[in-house]
């Protein structure tokens, strides 16, 4: 009942064109709680050592004092510090330009993030990888912070230039930067030593349904001169 409230509720007052993009964010959306869903399952029932030892053992298998100084910078655009002052700015510029929707959506992203972040990990309670750790790294492994939190700022960030841009080279430019950057932080937690692969790739089905739900729910976005921006 509430899902098909929340479908309808998506659907009011769409603007023309629109209403054709809810389905596959739907169907995402839908994917990574399935995903998500099926990992903890795997978690609970201990089946997800073969896959960890194996990712695990394949990324580091290229390490070297080079690559960590470049993993250890890329690592930091996860961290508390950044991602903090990344939302302030942003919001901060978009209220200024009266786009009080796309600054509520990044506030929820960051916020929202977080208190998943803090909710599961209490929940499933995964100690992190006997391994040295080559960052500071506390509290419990699943699912990893760093992927959660930069997958959900990262997307919706590009979801709100999606929503402003009439460019399609300007929309695949900013979405391709934003699953770049979401690809290196986890495979930095993962070389680092402080994730399993499990963990990150539970991170990111997480941060990209909270990604999706915002979009789902925020009404459409118009250009300057009040035409309704193109969702192709």
């Amino acid at each position: 009942m509430v899902f098909i409230k929340l479908i309808r509720f998506s659907y009011k007052d769409d603007a023309p064109g629109f209403a054709g993009l809810k389905l596959p964010m739907f169907a995402g959306a839908f994917v990574c709680i399935l995903a998500f869903a099926l990992l903890a399952r795997q978690l609970q029932a201990g089946g997800l050592a073969a896959f960890d030892n194996a990712v695990t053992t394949w990324v580091r298998a290229f390490m070297s004092p080079c690559l960590t100084g470049w993993m250890l910078l890329i690592t930091d655009l996860g961290s508390l510090p950044l991602v903090t002052a990344l939302t302030i700015f942003t919001v901060i510029y978009l209220y200024a330009r009266r786009e009080w929707w796309d600054g509520l959506g990044i506030t929820v992203a960051s916020l929202g993030s977080w208190w998943l972040e803090f909710r599961l990990k209490l929940v499933f309670q995964r100690p992190r990888p006997h391994l040295p750790h080559l960052t500071p790294a506390t509290g419990y492994s699943f699912p990893s912070g760093h992927a959660l939190v930069t997958s959900a700022l990262f997307f919706t960030l590009a979801l709100v230039y999606y929503r402003h841009s009439a460019s399609r080279a300007g929309r695949a430019l900013v979405l391709a930067g934003a699953v770049l950057l979401v690809l290196l932080v986890g495979i930095s937690r993962v070389y680092l030593g402080v994730h399993y692969p499990s963990d990150v790739v539970a991170g990111w089905a997480v941060g990209g349904f909270w990604t999706l739900l915002i979009g789902i729910l925020l009404p459409p976005a118009k250009l300057r001169d009040g035409s309704w921006v193109s969702p192709r």
